[in-house]
C-alpha cells in the first residue's frame, strides 16, 4: 500500500469549458449537486490530509490563495479532479503510487506526482508519461455538462439526506394546518417556518430544508428536494426533486432543477430541469421549454460544438449575473451566458453569448460597466457587496466570453 500523500490538490480539465457558462465565473468543483458541492463531497474523503486546488488562471486570485504557497511539481501530492462526483470508494485514491493516474473514459480522474510540465488548468490533462490504472467501479463518475449534474442531482438529494441530516425531526415552527407526508423522511432545520396549507411531500424521496427556510401558504414540495438556508418558497409555489442554495427565491413551478444560490425566480413560470447559477432574476412569466414536442433527444451547444446530450429533458443553463424579463420564453437545451439581459417577445437564439442584451429581434453585447452597475445593486439588496475578485472575473469573461 502507497503512503499517504502529502497534500491533495484539486484540478481542472476539459469540464471547465464544457460546463460553461456556470464555470466561467468559479472552478467546476464550486457546481452544486445535492446538498453539497463537489469540492465539499470530495474532501469528505480526506479529512486529515490538506486540501487546496488549482484553478484556471482567471480565477486563481479568488479560488487559488492557498495554492500559490504550494509547490506546482510537489512530488508526493495527490491530484483530483474536480469534476468528479465521487462514488463511496473513492477515498482508495490515497493508495494510487507515484507516477499513476486513475483514468475512466479516457479522462483522468486522479494522479499522483506532478502534473506535465506543459500542461494548463481547464485543458485535457494528457494520460501519456503516467502508468494507467483504469479507476475503480466505486470511485464516482466524471462530469463534462451541466445536464449530467441536473440528471445526478435526485440521487445525491436523497443519497445525502439520509447520510447528513438527521431526518424524522421537526425543529422549525409548523402552522397547524401544513401538513407533512411520510415524515419520518422529512428534515425541517431550526428557524423554518412553514405556512398554512403547505405539504411538504416526501412520498417519493426525502425533503431537508436548511436553517431559516420559509414555506409560504398553500406551497407544495415535493421529495427528493433540498432547500438551502434562507431560502424563501412564495405561497403556490409547487416544487418537484430539486436542489436550491441558499438565500434563493421561488416561485411558480420548480422541477428537477438546480439553483446555485442567491437566485430570484419569485414569480408564475416554469422552470424544469435546468441549472441557473448564482445573482439571477428570472421575471414573471419567464417559461423553459425542457422536451421537444417530437420528444427527441435534445442538443445544445457548448463552444463551437452542437452536442447530443442523449436526453429527452434539458431545459436551460443560465450563468450568473443573468436576468430575463416578464413574459420570456427559452427553448428546449438553451444556453445563456453571464451577465445577459433577456427580453422581447417570441423565442430567443438558444446559445447567448455572455454580456449580451436583446431577445429573438436582436442582441447587443452590452457595456461592462453598466453591467457591473446593475451587479453591485442587486448584491447590496442582499446587504453584500462585489469584492476585487469577483470583479476582476467578470472583466475577463467580458474580454474572453462576450
Amino acid at each position: 500500500m502507497a503512503k499517504s500523500p502529502r497534500i491533495i490538490i484539486l484540478f481542472e480539465d476539459e469540464a471547465a469549458a464544457t460546463s460553461e457558462p456556470l464555470t466561467l465565473t468559479r472552478p467546476v468543483w464550486e457546481l452544486r449537486c445535492g446538498i453539497r458541492t463537489l469540492a465539499q463531497k470530495i474532501q469528505e474523503a480526506f479529512t486529515c490530509i490538506e486540501v487546496t486546488c488549482c484553478p484556471r488562471e482567471h480565477l486563481m486570485r479568488a479560488f487559488g490563495k492557498t495554492f500559490a504557497a504550494i509547490n506546482f511539481n510537489t512530488p508526493d501530492a495527490l491530484w483530483i479532479n474536480g469534476a468528479l462526483l465521487p462514488g463511496e470508494g473513492f477515498s482508495s485514491a490515497l493508495n494510487l503510487k507515484k507516477g499513476s493516474a486513475w483514468l475512466q473514459n479516457d479522462r483522468i480522474v486522479a494522479f499522483r506526482g506532478a502534473p506535465p510540465k506543459d500542461w494548463k488548468a481547464g485543458t485535457r490533462l494528457p494520460v501519456e508519461g503516467f502508468d494507467k490504472v483504469e479507476a475503480p467501479a466505486g470511485a464516482g463518475k466524471l462530469l463534462r455538462y451541466p445536464w449530467e449534474l441536473v440528471q445526478a442531482m435526485n440521487g445525491e438529494n436523497e443519497r445525502e439526506a439520509r447520510r447528513l441530516r438527521p431526518l424524522g425531526e421537526i425543529r422549525g415552527d409548523l402552522h397547524r394546518s401544513a401538513v407533512l407526508v411520510n415524515d419520518p423522511d422529512i428534515f425541517v432545520a431550526a428557524g423554518c417556518m412553514i405556512g398554512p396549507g403547505a405539504v411538504i411531500d416526501a412520498s417519493s424521496g426525502p425533503i431537508v430544508l436548511d436553517e431559516a427556510v420559509q414555506v409560504g401558504a398553500n406551497a407544495v414540495i415535493e421529495g427528493p428536494t433540498y432547500l438551502g438556508p434562507k431560502v424563501q418558497v412564495k405561497p403556490l409555489t409547487h416544487i418537484r426533486g430539486s436542489c436550491l442554495g441558499e438565500e434563493s427565491r421561488v416561485g411558480g413551478e420548480v422541477s428537477a432543477s438546480i439553483i446555485q444560490g442567491r437566485t430570484n425566480k419569485q414569480h408564475s413560470g416554469f422552470l424544469g430541469h435546468s441549472y441557473i447559477g448564482a445573482w439571477c432574476n428570472l421575471g414573471s412569466g419567464t417559461e423553459i421549454s425542457n422536451l421537444k414536442n417530437n420528444y427527441s433527444p435534445v442538443k445544445v451547444q457548448v463552444g463551437n460544438d452542437l452536442v447530443d446530450t442523449g436526453e429527452l429533458f434539458v431545459g436551460l443553463t443560465m450563468g450568473d449575473h443573468s436576468k430575463t424579463a416578464i413574459g420570456t420564453v427559452f427553448n428546449t437545451g438553451t444556453v445563456v451566458g453571464v451577465g445577459c439581459s433577456i427580453f422581447g417577445a417570441g423565442f430567443p437564439p438558444r446559445f447567448i453569448p455572455s454580456f449580451h442584451w436583446g431577445g429573438a429581434e436582436k442582441l447587443t453585447r452590452y457595456p461592462l460597466h453598466r453591467t457591473l452597475e446593475i451587479a453591485r445593486a442587486v448584491v447590496s439588496r442582499r446587504g453584500q457587496s462585489l469584492t476585487d475578485e469577483e470583479l476582476e472575473i467578470l472583466r475577463w469573461v467580458f474580454e474572453h466570453r462576450s
